[in-house]
């Protein structure tokens, strides 16, 4: 018996030493905004697909669910451990008091745009017509109303209605004037309706705006940080092979997205050529400072509560993950404020 258990031992010291044990094996859950994913929010799964949780020690599944408003609340409700959740909808839930820190961010650029029918021609046109979201406050709701207030139209001046989070088919249905979209979903209803078009692309429209943290509760942070830490390393690591190997990681969006093949290497060629991802934290102040402020400026977030840069970040494990592997320089799209 004694010998048994200087053979465990022994081995449990060997399997420590072993690389890419820095961290006890640990398994985490994160939720994705929408299902499928789409290509902008593929950092999780390219770091799950290619092993490199694996090899930072960490076991990590994930829940697609429709929308971001419900992963956040998930996360909020103890059933994810991590939510990709949108960053004005984080903001909102602090200045109410919800206990949540942002740790990482991966996209530099807001990659989302407003597509419209053919009976809009410019954002005036916006007027009177049926705009589509998804539910109040949610993801499409919060933009659709950045593309009025841009258009200076007054929301009560158009129709919300309110659409399942796959838009492609109301749009091309006729059922709704507009809908917001992502890359690839805006190329596959130009396929079926070649007439519609963005009338608004939002990294262009707000630039300074954030769009997505990699949100979890306060509790968490303090009872498993190593997870954490393996997390945001790995997370950091895929992005960058997303900037750097087009090979490896386009098998993987076509898998994860179920999009078709030609449109999925579009769309990755175009969200590298506007350096939408950020291969760094994705955390600067002017970026989480600004969409906290526009939350107040539009009314989601009570005057006098809006939440400080620190009270929105923990940026200390994005902040060792730069250091262990570097601020990210290029070669293609390099992102100076970390």
């Amino acid at each position: 018996m004694r010998k048994t258990t200087l053979m465990l031992a022994a081995l449990a010291t060997g399997a420590l030493a072993l690389p890419g044990a820095s961290y006890a094996q640990t398994k985490l859950t994160v939720g994705m905004p929408t299902t499928p994913p789409n290509v902008v929010h593929m950092p999780v799964l390219v770091a799950k697909d290619l092993g490199i949780f694996k090899k930072n020690g960490i076991e990590v599944d994930t829940v697609a669910l429709e929308g971001g408003v419900k992963v956040f609340r998930a996360m909020l409700a103890g059933n994810l451990n991590i939510a990709q959740s949108p960053a004005t909808v984080t903001s909102i839930a602090i200045s109410k008091g919800s206990k949540v820190k942002a740790i990482l961010g991966t996209l530099y650029k807001f990659e989302a745009s407003m597509v419209v029918r053919d009976n809009i021609k410019t954002m005036a046109d916006l007027k009177g017509k049926r705009i589509g979201i998804q539910q109040p406050g949610g993801f499409a709701h919060i933009l659709s109303k950045n593309v009025l207030r841009a258009a200076k139209i007054n929301p009560k001046d158009v129709n919300f209605v309110s659409i399942a989070s796959e838009d492609v088919p109301a749009l091309v249905a006729n059922q709704v004037d507009t809908a917001i979209l992502h890359v690839e979903q805006e190329m596959l209803a130009k396929q079926k309706v070649p007439s519609l078009h963005a009338v608004a692309r939002m990294w262009e429209l707000a630039p300074k705006q954030m769009y997505t943290y990699y949100a979890v509760k306060d509790e968490l942070i303090k009872k498993d940080p190593k997870a954490l830490q393996a997390f945001v390393d790995s997370v950091i690591e895929a992005t960058r092979i997303m900037y750097t190997d087009k090979a490896k990681v386009l098998p993987i969006m076509i898998k994860r997205t179920g999009y078709p093949p030609k449109i999925v290497e579009q769309t990755y060629d175009f969200l590298v050529k506007s350096c939408i991802w950020d291969a760094n934290t994705g955390l600067s102040p002017e970026r989480v400072n600004f969409t906290a402020n526009l939350m107040t400026k539009v009314g989601n977030i009570a005057k006098g509560k809006t939440p400080t840069y620190d009270q929105i970040v923990d940026k200390t494990f994005a902040d060792k993950a730069i250091k262990k592997l570097g601020v990210w320089k290029g070669p293609v799209c390099p992102t100076a404020a970390f």
